[in-house]
């Protein structure tokens, strides 16, 4: 039997092609050191987006903390794939368009969805498995809830109501629905390429003799009420001539990130705004200091273990575990968590966050320990 020939059920066997430690230690499959057997198989469904998908690695150790024989599969969009890319915790990584064949054919002991999208809800409602955690798809077609967190959480989900009265993180939601004691840490792989990389862009722009605040200016076009003005950010870079600044932002974002630069009166750099993930992670980890509304950005800075200011308007600041790395800004207004992505207000919340207030609390930040 081909099993007996190749350990098939080892956490690192691949079926066309030979194994990391073959390829890079010239290990042999029969009397390999390396060999893990896997006994539970784990399946985490999360699609989006770039940001939730980052932060939902903070279930990825303590799973394999309290499950240490298993196997994770993790199907996500096409376009996140590249957060995944260097998680040592993640076993196999499932393109969505790729997904029905595996949840059709293959048993999962656990299959873990944290999606409300319905693509989500319907690979994890036929999903072949023991058992069932977070949301799906009942054959009604009907969203079933494994338990009291997750029913909670779908219930927030729906009214923005109690979704401003909410205080609880979405990690702690997710470690809850997931059966797990705690949440562990973001994983943000940084490869060796990466950190060359930016190793490079430090040396190139003469960046070191200052404290480095990285400025992540963007927030994508879908939610537009959640960026801070340019004309803050201009003025915030002055208040604080003794820093160097980074700017980043998306590919959407050029034009902003190119009149930031050409209006700012100090050294402010910008990092590009078609960065690969793999590059923008490395670029952001040379930086002190992370200053950045409720973005991706946001949750890679934290996972980096960077100093941050996060900035907040329209959505909650509850939901996001800081993990005591930095501080929380929320605008000053009655109508703050709104979670409306068109406003007519004129200043409108984000704009109420004064340059002063978060160069301050950059200041204090870079005094504490």
């Amino acid at each position: 039997m081909a099993e007996n020939l190749l350990k098939q059920s080892c956490r690192f066997f691949f079926a066309d092609v030979p194994c990391f430690y073959h390829k890079n230690y010239g290990s042999v499959c029969q009397s390999c050191n390396y060999y893990q057997d896997v006994k539970f198989k784990i399946l985490i469904i999360k699609l989006g987006a770039l940001g939730d998908v980052l932060r939902t690695t903070s279930i990825c150790e303590p799973l394999k903390t309290k499950y240490p024989d298993s196997k994770i599969f993790w199907i996500t969009e096409s376009q996140h794939i590249q957060v995944l890319v260097g998680n040592n915790f993640v076993d196999r990584i499932i393109e969505k368009n790729d997904a029905l064949p595996y949840v059709l054919h293959l048993n999962f002991d656990i299959v873990i969805n944290l999606d409300l999208d319905e693509d989500a809800l319907i690979l994890a409602g036929i999903a072949r498995t023991r058992k069932k955690m977070g949301f799906w798809y009942n054959h009604d077609g009907f969203i079933e809830c494994s338990n009291k967190y997750a029913q909670e959480y779908f219930l927030l989900s729906h009214d923005d109501k109690l979704k401003k009265k909410n205080k609880k993180t979405y990690q702690h939601f997710i470690s809850k629905i997931a059966d797990l004691p705690s949440f562990g840490r973001i994983i943000v792989p940084v490869s060796e390429t990466a950190r060359v990389k930016a190793e490079q862009f430090k040396q190139k722009h003469r960046l070191g003799n200052k404290k480095i605040i990285g400025a992540v200016v963007g927030t994508g076009k879908r939610w537009m009420t959640k960026r801070w003005s340019e004309d803050h950010f201009v003025k915030l870079f002055k208040i604080l001539p003794d820093f160097d600044f980074v700017v980043f932002a998306g590919p959407e974002e050029k034009e902003i990130i190119d009149r930031i630069v050409k209006n700012s009166t100090t050294s402010v750099i910008s990092a590009g705004h078609s960065n690969p993930v793999d590059i923008f992670f490395g670029l952001l980890n040379i930086c002190d200091v992370v200053v950045c509304c409720d973005t991706f950005g946001l949750h890679a800075a934290i996972g980096l273990g960077k100093k941050v200011v996060a900035l907040f308007g329209p959505t909650s600041s509850n939901e996001i575990e800081m993990y005591g790395t930095g501080e929380k800004i929320v605008s000053p207004v009655d109508c703050v968590c709104c979670y409306r992505k068109n406003c007519s207000i004129n200043p409108n919340c984000m704009e109420m966050i004064s340059p002063e207030k978060v160069a301050e609390t950059i200041r204090r930040l870079c005094i504490e320990k």
